[in-house]
């Protein structure tokens, strides 16, 4: 049984955008510096900000360039949480194509497959009109296959894959690629120890939030948001 809000998490994030009147800037903060009353954000474009607090929603590796001279035990720490890359294609293929009844298919690694899974994404939420969406996630920890693998390449690899777990000759109507470089937390043990370090680490009026910190489902990432929320409002 699987349940999500219709137009699916987009929905809910424009809403809460809307509803927050944020001054939405959309440029990358490449450095943080203290003040004497909060924090300064310098941006990829030269812009600087001033803030009172600052959440810190980014992976781990994202995270060490930023605080290493403000919060450096945090650093440390974050530089030892491992991350893996992951690229997702996401397929859109005729309504009628004849896939087998089930939600996908997770590969074990060692297999000769380079996905290593495929969701059939209208059997969990339902189709769209005449098409079917599907999916497929390549590269693990230990590789950079996600990184440096064209768009061509992931595309002919997914349909080479559907054909042999499925024996299907996938033709597909429209497809998206979407990387996400580094942003896949590794748990690995001591890894509570580590996040227990960055916390620390932080000073007054800086938080973190994220998947690699309580674990990587939304509802952990929502707790984890919540715990620097309540953190910020009690520093100021």
């Amino acid at each position: 049984m699987f349940g999500a809000l219709e137009g699916g998490y987009q929905v809910l994030v424009d809403e809460l955008v809307a509803r927050s009147r944020l001054n939405w800037v959309r440029a990358a903060v490449v450095e943080i510096g203290r003040t004497g009353e909060g924090w300064e954000l310098h941006d990829e474009t030269g812009g600087r900000w001033h803030a009172d607090a600052v959440i810190l929603a980014i992976p781990a590796p994202r995270l060490v360039p930023l605080v290493e001279e403000i919060a450096p035990r945090s650093a440390g720490a974050a530089r030892r949480i491992a991350s893996a890359s992951s690229a997702v294609v996401a397929l859109a293929v005729s309504l009628d194509t004849p896939f087998p009844p089930c939600s996908g298919v997770l590969v074990a690694s060692g297999e000769r497959l380079r996905a290593k899974a495929i969701t059939l994404s209208s059997r969990k939420w339902g189709p769209r009109g005449d098409t079917q969406l599907l999916r497929l996630s390549f590269g693990r920890f230990g590789d950079d296959l996600a990184e440096r693998a064209s768009e061509k390449e992931l595309l002919a690899w997914a349909l080479d894959d559907l054909a042999t777990v499925f024996g299907l000759a996938v033709h597909p109507i429209d497809f998206r690629v979407q990387r996400w470089v580094e942003a896949m937390p590794q748990y690995g043990p001591g890894h509570a120890d580590l996040v227990a370090e960055v916390r620390a680490g932080l000073p007054a009026g800086l938080a973190v939030a994220g998947s690699y910190l309580d674990g990587i489902g939304v509802p952990a990432c929502v707790a984890a948001a919540d715990l620097a929320v309540t953190g910020i409002v009690e520093a100021l």
